[in-house]
């Protein structure tokens, strides 16, 4: 059994396999193909804006094969798209030869294991270049409110505006370096550890795993709370979490710590409070909800990770992709509390 990657936002995807032709493969030479390429790059839009209803979620039309789809966008996996089965095999996508599918363990699968098919596959969004990118169609359901989710690296142009809201008078530009072109993700070094933090509009909360809790308690950021609740990051899916409170002045990357999470198992969440309502995680891979202690936490338990949830998304009117400048611009305006 293979284990998955514990959230979408954590995947990296690997490059197109070098035995995928190049969609510009039956020009005859070079030359013609690098000149068709450049024109094409030279009439790419160089931005895009994609309006966002408060509170809700980011969508796009697409085409994968002939099949019209509809997939929610996700700011915190690098480029590829999830689809569930269904539409999947309404395309008659086929799986990539030999390593083309794959059984996962994760708590955070509905079932806790379920069966990945993986291919490339030309992906048309609309409105935007079409391209072959990573897919993978999954057995278990990843999106009830649409038929998978997209990656925002997946959309074409050199910068892409989503629109949470009108302006706001005083807002500040806050800019969060990505770790590479490619990558959605970003990094902030915090009491000795390396933390992986990535955007989440899908998360009510801000969401860490226990590693990463232990690096914010470790440096005053946070502190524990008598308080429990449920993260439901797919259908079928509820994790129990611990809220944590900020200290006053708490942040990263410049960005103010609000109403985070750390993931616990479900035995903590009945120690914390008997009335919890029960999760689906189980004992087989908690990995991610472990109390970790300071001599065990670096030895034990997946790298620490943050889901930068709606708390604090909602108080920005923009949240910008640039790719020239390999960072997310965000334009937020934090109230004092």
């Amino acid at each position: 059994m293979r284990r998955w990657s514990p959230i979408l936002a954590t995947c990296r995807w690997s490059p197109a396999p070098p035995i995928f032709p190049l969609a510009t493969a039956r020009l005859p030479d070079r030359r013609w193909r690098h000149a068709v390429l450049a024109l094409a790059l030279a009439a790419a839009p160089a931005a895009a804006d994609i309006a966002v209803p408060p509170g809700a979620q980011p969508y796009v039309a697409l085409q994968v094969k002939d099949q019209p789809m509809r997939a929610r966008i996700a700011l915190g996996f690098d480029k590829a798209l999830l689809l569930n089965l269904a539409p999947a095999q309404r395309a008659g996508l086929k799986i990539f030869p030999l390593i083309g599918k794959m059984t996962f363990k994760d708590p955070l699968i509905p079932g806790g294991e379920a069966l990945f098919r993986f291919n490339l596959v030309r992906v048309a969004p609309r409105g935007f270049e079409s391209g072959r990118m990573p897919t993978v169609w999954v057995d278990k359901p990843i999106a009830d409110d649409a038929d998978g989710i997209l990656s925002a690296l997946a959309l074409s142009g050199d910068r892409l505006v989503f629109r949470l809201g009108p302006d706001r008078p005083g807002a500040r530009r806050y800019t969060l370096p990505r770790k590479s072109g490619g990558s959605a993700s970003m990094a902030a070094r915090v009491a000795g550890e390396k933390l992986r933090l990535t955007l989440e509009l899908n998360s009510l909360e801000t969401i860490v795993n226990a590693r990463a809790a232990e690096a914010l308690l470790a440096a005053g950021l946070v502190r524990r709370l008598d308080k429990v609740g449920l993260w439901r990051p797919f259908p079928g899916v509820a994790l129990p979490f611990q809220r944590l409170e900020a200290m006053p002045g708490a942040t990263l990357l410049g960005l103010p710590i609000r109403n985070a999470a750390v993931r616990i198992t479900e035995a903590e969440a009945r120690r914390i409070d008997a009335r919890a309502a029960a999760g689906t995680s189980t004992e087989l891979d908690d990995e991610d909800a472990i109390t970790v202690t300071a001599s065990a936490g670096r030895a034990g338990g997946r790298k620490p990770w943050v889901l930068i949830g709606r708390d604090t998304l909602n108080s920005c009117s923009t949240i910008a992709l640039d790719r020239p400048g390999k960072a997310w611009l965000l334009d937020c305006l934090f109230d004092a509390s």
